[in-house]
């Protein structure tokens, strides 16, 4: 009867074992699930961040370029062989360069500002894009939506908010 009970033992003891061992293999794959999970939300948030880091370094440097073209007092005129103002140029050339940051390009007006703060009162350029020899800034306002649609809950207001800005000191040109 020793042997019997030895067998019956053994047998139960093995059983127990391969049921804990295949009870930790679905621990394991759920804890694998979760972890994965994790990592994945985390990887997505890192290039979020980092389309957003690319988007508002690609909006400042077409600002800057259109506000390279602004110094120069140039003006081009349109099929009509009529003058382009130069606040609609460089809002042009601004947009031009936009494309690739993934945002719409705000019209003149609230969004897209030139401001003279050498007069009495910093306000609107009293020429469009300032006059010569005038320090005009510039300020545009645009918003980026999310690259992922997930996080476009945590930006409800259409997306995250850009503010830029550029200064610069017009040449002293001739106005024609």
């Amino acid at each position: 009867m020793g042997l019997v009970s030895k067998i019956i033992t053994s047998a139960a003891w093995w059983r127990s074992a391969a049921h804990r061992r295949r009870r930790s293999r679905g621990q394991a794959a759920v804890e694998m699930t979760f972890a994965f999970l994790l990592f994945f939300f985390m990887f997505m948030a890192i290039v979020e961040f980092s389309h957003l880091l690319y988007a508002k370094v690609t909006l400042q440097h077409a600002l800057r370029t259109a506000g390279r073209y602004m110094v120069t007092g140039q003006t081009t005129k349109d099929a009509f062989s009529v003058d382009i103002p130069r606040d609609k140029k460089v809002h042009d050339i601004f947009c031009a360069n936009v494309i690739a940051a993934g945002v719409i390009c705000p019209d003149l007006g609230p969004s897209f500002v030139f401001k003279c703060p050498e007069l009495p009162l910093p306000s609107d350029c009293t020429t469009p894009g300032g006059a010569a020899d005038q320090t005009v800034i510039v300020t545009v306002t645009v918003k980026k939506p999310a690259l992922f649609p997930f996080f476009n809950r945590f930006f409800p207001a259409g997306g995250v908010p850009f503010i830029l800005n550029t200064t610069w000191k017009n040449e002293p040109f001739v106005t024609t």
